[in-house]
């Protein structure tokens, strides 16, 4: 465990091991289980466990040992998002504008700031805000942090609801019907858009913008408030269309706008048929990108599939 470090309380090693061991154990069926056990496990021991986690160079990442969506990263085989990892790896460049919308606790943030011009991770979690802006803050704070929802306007008031436990599926469109069940909660939180995201914490030249959108359920609004950008520059949406959705309604928007639908490796656009073709498991996201047809990056996606790093 070379690449890990342990922090907390009485037990934090023993829960450690055992959640490695966990997620190690669960690889061959794609990390199965891991989430829901991690969780039991956790209420036997102190919350503040955690590990700091090597995940590239220079790079750290702090983990709490009762998150079951992120301890799978004790697997040492375990890739988060290859998909993702593939497409930043080659669109990302040191003229590019990042913006991580729903960051999380700022994984993808943490890998691209020396690979972007400008890092903008937003979060609209409260809790899941602070586990982020300490993840930011133990590489030496070169990401800007913005508590917000992105959205198609500005300073709206809206309502995230989220479980502590289960934070990668807090939204501001989808939970509401889990209001009232054991831990789930609502907060407010200001809406932001992207073209302001862009003013406020990107000025300088106008280079490409990639924006990664990770935001349950907010994708279409989200898009909406990107309408300055798409107008001005070329901008490219790393987004997921969720296999619960055979309509692929988040790709057909796009499509309507006039944008092509790419998966890397790819020469050509896809079509929505081959969309839902792709989406056989309705429990899981399927990530692709949306851009201009005439825009750079449908170059850099065409490129035969090599595991870049972001």
């Amino acid at each position: 465990m070379g690449r890990v470090k342990v922090h907390g309380g009485t037990g934090a090693r023993f829960q450690a091991a055992a959640v490695g061991l966990l997620a190690r154990a669960a690889r061959p069926v794609g990390h199965r289980g891991v989430q829901r056990l991690t969780w039991m496990l956790g209420r036997h021991f102190a919350t503040d466990n955690h590990v700091t986690l090597r995940i590239g160079d220079g790079s750290r990442l702090r983990v709490y040992l009762d998150d079951g969506y992120w301890v799978k990263l004790l697997d040492p085989a375990f890739v988060y998002e290859p998909e993702i990892r593939e497409m930043l790896g080659r669109v990302l460049t040191s003229e590019a504008v990042f913006l991580d919308c729903g960051a999380n606790i700022g994984y993808w943030s943490v890998l691209a700031r020396h690979r972007a011009r400008c890092v903008v991770a937003v979060e609209a979690s409260p809790e899941t805000f602070r586990r982020l802006t300490d993840n930011i803050a133990l590489n030496d704070g070169d990401v800007e942090v913005v508590h917000a929802a992105l959205w198609e306007q500005d300073e709206a008031t809206l309502s995230i609801v989220g479980h502590h436990l289960a934070h990668a599926a807090a939204s501001v469109c989808e939970r509401n019907g889990d209001l009232g069940r054991d831990g789930w909660q609502a907060f407010s939180v200001p809406s932001v858009t992207v073209d302001t995201l862009l003013q406020r914490h990107c000025a300088g030249p106008a280079g490409p913008v990639v924006v990664k959108l990770d935001v349950e359920g907010a994708e279409i609004p989200a898009v909406k408030g990107a309408a300055n950008a798409l107008r001005e520059r070329d901008v490219i949406f790393l987004f997921e269309d969720h296999g619960n959705d055979p309509t692929c309604k988040v790709s057909r928007h796009f499509m309507e706008m006039g944008l092509v639908v790419m998966s890397p490796g790819r020469r050509s656009p896809l079509t929505i048929r081959e969309i839902a073709a792709v989406k056989t498991d309705p429990t899981r996201g399927y990530n692709f990108a949306a851009c201009r047809p005439d825009a750079p990056f449908v170059e850099s996606l065409a490129r035969p599939w090599h595991q870049a790093r972001p």
